[in-house]
């Protein structure tokens, strides 16, 4: 059993890794973004393949908080690059028209 929670982390930290070269690379905003999510969802997976390591169920509060963090840092991002980079309202404003 021991053997395939060593290669279930050593597949999330490969996932990780390749994440932050995504990350880190781009080139757009949005591949950015997801390479944020895989590192939250794998960061996750990883506490929770701890957990299971140790046969505890201590780090259920660790993995409900670090999603909720990945969870808000992913709408934060959104709402950023639906309002603009610098913070007006991007298209068509409510009952205006497109001239």
């Amino acid at each position: 059993m021991e053997t395939i929670f060593q290669i279930a982390l050593g597949g999330l930290g490969l996932a990780i890794v390749l994440a932050l070269f995504r990350l880190l690379a781009g080139p757009t905003i949005i591949d950015r973004m997801l390479a944020f999510d895989l590192i939250a969802v794998a960061g996750v997976g990883m506490i929770a393949v701890i957990s299971a390591m140790r046969g505890t169920t201590v780090f259920v509060e660790l993995v409900l908080g670090y999603s909720l963090v990945g969870f808000l840092g992913t709408v934060a991002l959104t709402l950023y690059l639906q309002r603009g980079h610098r913070g007006g309202r991007s298209g068509v404003e409510k009952g205006g028209r497109d001239d």
